[in-house]
C-alpha cells in the first residue's frame, strides 16, 4: 500500500511540474509577441522554408479583387485566381487565395498577372474554396529566378495526398 501512494504521488507530482513548466513557456512566447504577429514555426519568406507547409505551390493569374475581410482577427486580402501550373498539389480552375501583406501599407496583387502562390486549403468555410497564401515575402509577377526556387523547394518534398 506504501508503495501504491508513492507511485500515486510521484505521478502526480511529475504531471504538476509538466503543466507548470508548459504554462510558463506558453507565457513566454505570449508576452514576446505584439497584437497584429504571427508566431511561425518558418520562415515565412522563403521558399524552401515555406513550402513544407504548403498543400500547393502553383502558379496562377490574378483575374479579381474581391475585398478584404477579419479572418482569424487578421485582415485579408481575397483574390479570385486561375490556376495556370502546379508545382505542387492538385488545384486546379479558379480558385480564391486570401493574402495578409504584413507591410503598411499593404500592397495590392496586380490583376492580370501571374504570380507564384503557396497556399494550404481553408480547413472550414472560412472563404469557400479557399486558400490560405502562406509565403509572406514580396510578392512580384513571377519571373524565372522564383520560378526556380519554389520548383526546388517543392521538388524535396514528398506529394501530399488527401
Amino acid at each position: 500500500m506504501n508503495k501504491g501512494m508513492m507511485a500515486l504521488a510521484t505521478g502526480a507530482m511529475t504531471a504538476a511540474v509538466v503543466a507548470t513548466g508548459s504554462w510558463f513557456g506558453y507565457q513566454h512566447h505570449e508576452q514576446r509577441v505584439s497584437p497584429g504577429e504571427v508566431l511561425r514555426g518558418y520562415d515565412a519568406t522563403s521558399p524552401a522554408s515555406t513550402a513544407p507547409h504548403t498543400e500547393n505551390v502553383f502558379t496562377g493569374r490574378v483575374t479579381a479583387f474581391e475585398g478584404q475581410r477579419d479572418l482569424q482577427s487578421w485582415t485579408s486580402d481575397i483574390y479570385r485566381v486561375e490556376v495556370i501550373s502546379v508545382l505542387r498539389g492538385n488545384v486546379r480552375g479558379t480558385v480564391r487565395v486570401t493574402y495578409a501583406p504584413e507591410e503598411e501599407p499593404r500592397p495590392r496583387l496586380t490583376d492580370g498577372e501571374t504570380y507564384v502562390f503557396a497556399t494550404r486549403a481553408w480547413d472550414d468555410a472560412t472563404v469557400k474554396g479557399g486558400h490560405a497564401q502562406l509565403f509572406k515575402g514580396p510578392m512580384k509577377p513571377v519571373n524565372d529566378e522564383q520560378l526556380t526556387a519554389w520548383k526546388q523547394a517543392a521538388e524535396l518534398l514528398p506529394v501530399r495526398t488527401q
